[in-house]
């Protein structure tokens, strides 16, 4: 399996609809923000440790329902060990 760029974010964006379901829990949905984690994927893959969640997006569980879905996502084992990706999304209202 190729690990490029592409391949991390089609794992995340398997998960697209769990993340659009978190945005139903923000106070203020049209103001929108981003919100940032970094995903730990261990030597053997899997599921990532969420760390340094990112926001300034506020709502009532909003902040752990994002977390939630990206424990979800799945890695393959990565190629070269232990691998740390920065990732966020910008949450707005479709127009």
């Amino acid at each position: 399996i190729i690990q490029d760029e592409e391949y991390f974010l089609r794992e995340v964006e398997k998960h697209i609809d769990g993340l659009r379901t978190c945005y139903t829990k923000v106070d203020d949905p049209v103001k929108g923000g981003t919100f940032g984690v970094d995903l730990h994927i261990g030597r053997d893959g899997g599921k990532p440790k969420v760390k340094q969640p990112r926001t300034g997006m506020k709502g009532n569980g909003f902040r752990d329902c994002v977390v939630k879905v990206f424990e979800q996502v799945d890695f393959d084992k990565p190629k070269k060990g232990p691998t740390v990706i920065s990732y966020s999304i910008k949450y707005s209202l479709g127009k």
